[in-house]
């Protein structure tokens, strides 16, 4: 049996909490969530699932932990995790390292190369909201192909899957997180590691990322 499917409700709420937080992480940093950040509270949903999934590296969340006692205070926080935001996803003078969207990480695309701004993986991605009845909030401006974009809908494919016990639902997060998401998150956290030192955080809660997504795909299983 799938993994998934044996989640008790504590670990199922886990991972929803999960899914959604690191949606939002990859938003950006906000002011009212630097307290969490400071006090590690944001760790508890990952720590929850420790039983039931196998993070790599091991000590991960250890290292998430040790780097929220780096910091005096929630602004100090917050100040680093912007700064290493910007450089990483929005702009930088060398280029940007890891674009937050899947048609940057098509085949044959070189690093730093533009990507259309709707390329297959967007359009792909529309074409799925729309067989769902959903649809981009007014207040989204970015490709359906952003990464928290991609989260959203597999939480909410989780979500609903759960709750109403739709198994086609569930298996659909299982081939979008295995065979649609990981192939080019695996891409985006090898792009973030070489070049992030001044603040690791992105580089490990993308290793988190790439781990569940692993879970969600059935792909730890020997």
């Amino acid at each position: 049996m799938h993994p998934i499917y044996s989640l008790d409700k504590t670990k199922q709420a886990a991972l929803l909490e999960a899914v959604a937080l690191l949606s939002r992480f990859y938003w950006g940093p906000a002011a009212d969530g630097s307290r969490d950040l400071l006090l590690g509270i944001y760790l508890r949903p990952f720590e929850s699932l420790k039983s039931a999934v196998d993070y790599k590296p091991s000590g991960i969340l250890d290292e998430l932990k040790a780097i929220s006692t780096m910091f005096r205070d929630e602004n100090d926080i917050f100040q680093c995790l912007e700064q290493a935001y910007v450089r990483l996803f929005i702009n930088s003078l060398d280029g940007i390292a890891a674009p937050l969207y899947a048609s940057c990480y098509e085949p044959g695309r070189a690093v730093g190369e533009d990507a259309p701004l709707m390329g297959p993986p967007a359009v792909m991605m529309k074409q799925r909201f729309n067989s769902k009845g959903l649809s981009l909030g007014d207040h989204i401006h970015e490709p359906p192909d952003h990464l928290s974009i991609e989260l959203e809908y597999l939480y909410f494919l989780l979500e609903r899957g759960g709750s109403d016990g739709d198994a086609a639902l569930l298996d659909e997060a299982v081939s979008f997180a295995g065979q649609v998401m990981l192939p080019w998150v695996n891409k985006f956290q090898e792009r973030i590691a070489p070049v992030e030192s001044e603040c690791r955080f992105y580089h490990l809660i993308t290793a988190i990322l790439c781990t569940l997504l692993r879970f969600i795909g059935d792909l730890d299983r020997p």
